[in-house]
């Protein structure tokens, strides 16, 4: 922790006068509601980014996550090794809203659930717990950072801005105003644009996961915000693939890993692959498409499922994180599904997975931050809207991992863009932001 000086500022804000203090570590204080129990990307990817810098690093997140947010326990063992502290702040909600939560739902009236999300309720507990242990510990940080979403993460960096006066750095994994898997009415996006202006107006540092994002998220603000920013990937910790099992067999099995909802389908691929089965059945011989995760968005009947050949694909249901490392690294190819879109700024931390796992990849995306990232590695992509192409691309793919699946396994992929995107040089770019505002 920091000493106080006589005059009771922390010597963290004064000028270097020794040795020791200008080679001692930086103190960054860090806020992440998601954070290992929890199992989404989110949680993951914090973790994974806070273990490998060199700060001494005190982090604020959740506890007792709301009935609906997926745990993970074998994420968690080694999630606290790295930090100088961990503090766990649980989430509640106040009984009204709880109460009225489902009507609000069924009217599509949740605006405290939209402005900017539900865990602005969680602020005040962090705040109070922050001062806490401030008081009781003389604790002063060098930098801040805020990881959204949820983007109520941002609006604590806010109270923390004025609370340290040092610099802040908020890290967006997703847009925020401009993200449209969020529903936002004329009224809630309103209140959501004055929110994102206060944090871009007031953070030192504005992190996002593509090139796409920031010219999206920021094309509405001066120059002079937009050169706050900066671009910082997802990463893949390599050592987590090292257990997984090639997938055996002549058959060829692809999979996908997570998630399906909302414009998110996997209509575009089933009626290629119902057309493909009707005009060439044997393309598809011994082929079997996996989908692990979530599909409860959608009727099976809907999205063409009844016209495919038996086995031809096949649901499992979530799994765990290494689970799903596991069965990345194991399948002779992996497959992104993205909603359409005319661009997509979206970088899945699924797909840097995916790099990890150094299988073929291909994209059924829109142009934008995944195509271009696919291609660079050396994979296949085709539009969601252009279903000629969609068959085309399937057809070249299989008949790539047909012809390769006898030769003996090498990691797929352009290795400089794999390295990339291992955690390592991820966690050094961050640091390199770090310093940018305090060396």
């Amino acid at each position: 922790m920091h000493a106080k000086s006589n005059d009771g500022r922390s010597r963290s804000m004064q000028m270097p006068d020794t040795v020791s203090e200008l080679t001692r570590p930086i103190h960054l204080l860090a806020v992440s509601f998601y954070y290992p129990p929890a199992n989404n990307p989110r949680a993951v990817q914090v973790a994974r980014l806070l273990a490998g810098l060199k700060f001494a690093t005190v982090l604020v997140c959740g506890n007792e996550y709301a009935a609906d947010d997926r745990i993970d326990h074998n994420l968690s063992p080694r999630a606290e090794d790295f930090l100088e502290k961990c503090i766990r702040v649980p989430f509640s909600q106040p009984a009204w809203k709880r109460a009225t939560a489902k009507v609000a739902y069924q009217f599509n009236i949740r605006l405290w659930e939209k402005t900017p999300d539900r865990y602005r309720d969680w602020k005040p507990a962090v705040l109070h717990a922050i001062e806490n242990f401030s008081r009781d510990s003389n604790y002063h940080p060098d930098v801040l950072t805020t990881f959204g979403t949820p983007m109520s993460d941002h609006l604590i960096g806010l109270e923390l801005k004025k609370k340290y006066g040092v610099p802040w750095i908020a890290h967006f994994s997703d847009p925020w105003v401009e993200n449209e898997f969020k529903g936002y009415n004329s009224f809630t996006r309103g209140i959501n644009v004055a929110l994102e202006r206060k944090v871009v107006e007031a953070a030192d540092r504005l992190i996002f996961t593509s090139d796409e994002t920031v010219a999206l998220v920021m094309g509405k603000y001066r120059d002079e915000l937009r050169s706050k920013t900066r671009v910082l990937s997802h990463a893949f910790e390599s050592g987590l693939f090292d257990l997984a099992e090639q997938q055996s067999g002549s058959g060829i099995v692809i999979r996908y890993v997570g998630d399906l909802y909302g414009r998110r389908t996997p209509a575009p691929l089933f009626h290629a692959l119902a057309e493909m089965a009707a005009a060439d059945p044997d393309l598809l011989k011994d082929v079997c498409f996996e989908f692990v995760g979530s599909i409860t968005d959608f009727k099976l009947s809907e999205v063409g499922f009844d016209r495919l050949p038996d086995g031809l694909v096949k649901f499992q249901p979530t799994v765990d994180y290494l689970k799903s490392l596991s069965l990345m690294s194991s399948a002779d190819g992996l497959l992104v599904i993205d909603a359409p879109a005319a661009t997509s700024v979206f970088l899945p931390s699924k797909l840097v997975d995916y790099i990890g796992a150094g299988r073929p990849v291909l994209g059924i995306t829109p142009p934008g931050a995944a195509a271009k990232l696919i291609n660079e590695l050396g994979g296949w992509v085709t539009d969601p809207t252009d279903s000629g192409a969609i068959g085309k691309a399937v057809r070249a793919f299989i008949t790539h991992l047909r012809q390769s699946k006898s030769e003996a396994r090498t990691d797929w992929g352009n290795p400089m863009v794999r390295q990339r995107f291992d955690a390592g040089a991820v966690a050094a770019r961050f640091e390199g932001i770090v310093e940018e505002l305090v060396r």
